[in-house]
């Protein structure tokens, strides 16, 4: 392998696993999504999504993604999530 090849090799590795960390790091911190009726933010997090399929077991709906529901179903869906905000975790918390 020529010195320019392994140049190549090493900057393309170093690319590749700073995306990885940066990639991971927004998982945990999640989506910032704004909550029209309650005029705050929510992050969109693996906590936020454990509580959205809590929510929907719990109406008997099937699960589907948060932003494929009408601005009066996420209404509803911040509503019950306020009311049951004492329930979450302080890891959710942001």
């Amino acid at each position: 392998m020529s010195r320019h090849s392994r140049g190549m090799a090493a900057a393309a590795l170093i690319a590749l696993s700073s995306g990885l960390v940066l990639g991971g790091a927004g998982c945990v911190a999640g989506v910032r999504v704004y909550d029209p009726g309650y005029s705050d933010y929510h992050y969109w997090n693996r906590g936020e999504e454990a509580q959205f399929r809590i929510y929907l077991e719990g109406r008997r709906e099937p699960y589907r993604n948060f932003r494929s529901l009408d601005q009066d179903q996420q209404r509803e869906y911040w509503k019950w999530r306020h009311e049951h905000d004492h329930e979450r975790s302080d890891a959710d918390r942001h």
